[in-house]
């Protein structure tokens, strides 16, 4: 009797993360209907090590993912940093048997480092956005070093680096490929607008982070007090009642939604008469790639990713986010002209079709199956797992104890410690 073939892909969500964390922001729906189903239609098995004591069964009844995935679920009470070093070999067994690793985003990928180290499995990563341009845009001051520490080592380590443009490509090394994020065409898509008097609704979609500049944009609506606006914010983070303080104080009629259901998106765009990211910086924003797929009227700023999505104000109207005057004339512009609002939006209808999210889940999936370790009858059990560093990616030496201080043991001894200022 001879033991069936099986491919086995591992998940590691970003640190500390896990379907508990996604489910407090209604993205948990994405992750199982889209990206674990498009996974376990490539694999024969799906494993999503997580940091939170959960179960597949907890989150969907879904016949298929419940055949195809299983749930690791995190164990003791680790510190989430500590618990990234240690999750390889707390799950050995499970890890070892996978043939490729899968990192969700950048933050998360520690465990399939130390894995690659460790056991020769290859991994691919997402680098969505610049993390460290992100923590500095917080606050911090020890965190952008490190998330550039951490790239410097992981990133040529990885058998592929996805990123979402081609502007990251241009900043990252390593054996990278461009898959940008998708939308579905399907869910998102126009709808007759019922009409929004007595006020015209201006809609964000996204967390409440000081990147994000939200107070900015609240500001910019403030000051239109000729047009009747109804500011609609569908997120939630750390900067929540401040901007819902910042609102009142304004005058400026603001409805927080806080965190909404991925299925309820469509129609909160089905009701807005403008989407607005004033973000200073972006990756390849996904809620405008659902703005635009579902006949929104858009504005967002000059920076990262929102601006080859607009282009050059052919597909909606970009702005300046340091400046309060130039998101308030962006806005009134598209209330204000309904023909360029809805023309624009015909043409971005039309340019983010290209962004199909099955199409771009399907060639993502071969990405990772093109890196992974041939498949093999349990291959835990069968000392696959045992494989050693490549000669071209020698296990580094602060790893070995081959050398007193480099720049992986650096990152692994802030990792587990607490970094001022971060």
């Amino acid at each position: 009797m001879t033991d069936e073939l099986v491919s086995v892909v591992g998940i590691l969500p970003a640190l500390g993360s896990g379907l508990t964390d996604l489910a407090r922001s209604g993205q948990h729906e994405r992750l199982l209907d889209y990206d674990l189903r498009a996974y376990a239609q490539g694999f024969d098995r799906v494993l999503y090590f997580s940091y939170f004591h959960e179960s597949l069964d907890d989150f969907t009844a879904d016949p298929f993912l419940a055949e195809r995935i299983r749930v690791i679920p995190t164990r003791g009470r680790w510190p989430a940093k500590l618990y990234a070093i240690l999750m390889p070999l707390v799950h050995r067994r499970a890890m070892r048997s996978c043939a490729v690793l899968r990192v969700e985003q950048f933050s998360g990928v520690i465990p399939a480092l130390l894995a690659r180290w460790l056991w020769g499995i290859p991994f691919v990563v997402t680098y969505g956005y610049d993390y460290a341009a992100v923590a500095r845009a917080r606050g911090a001051r020890v965190k952008p070093w490190l998330y550039r520490a951490l790239a410097a080592v992981a990133l040529p380590q990885a058998a592929g680096v996805i990123v979402t443009t081609e502007a990251l490509a241009r900043r990252v090394r390593g054996r990278v490929r461009v898959i940008p994020n998708g939308v579905d065409l399907v869910r998102f898509a126009p709808s007759l607008r019922p009409p929004s008097w007595p006020y015209l609704r201006v809609l964000y979609v996204g967390r409440l982070e000081p990147e994000k500049n939200v107070a900015r944009l609240i500001e910019a609506v403030a000051s239109l007090r000729r047009v009747a606006i109804e500011l609609v914010i569908v997120g939630d983070g750390a900067e929540r009642a401040a901007l819902e303080a910042l609102a009142r104080s304004l005058g400026v009629r603001a409805t927080f939604v806080g965190a909404a259901p991925y299925c309820h998106m469509p129609s909160w765009f089905a009701e807005a008469d403008v989407f607005v990211l004033p973000s200073l910086t972006e990756g390849h924003p996904k809620a405008l790639l659902e703005a635009m797929a579902a006949g929104v009227p858009c504005a967002g700023s000059m920076r990262g990713g929102i601006m080859p999505l607009i282009g050059p104000e052919a597909r909606g109207k970009l702005f300046d986010p340091t400046k309060t005057e130039s998101i308030a004339c962006a806005i009134v512009t598209l209330l204000t002209d309904r023909a360029l609002a809805q023309r624009l939006a015909d043409e971005a209808r039309v340019f983010v079709a290209r962004f199909d999210l099955h199409r771009v889940l399907d060639e993502e999936v071969r990405f990772v199956q093109s890196v992974s370790l041939p498949s093999g009858p349990s291959r835990a059990a069968h000392g696959m797992g045992r494989l050693h560093p490549s000669p071209r990616s020698p296990m580094p030496a602060a790893i070995s104890g081959d050398s007193d201080e480099k720049p992986a043991k650096a990152i692994l001894n802030a990792w587990t410690g607490d970094c001022p200022g971060a």
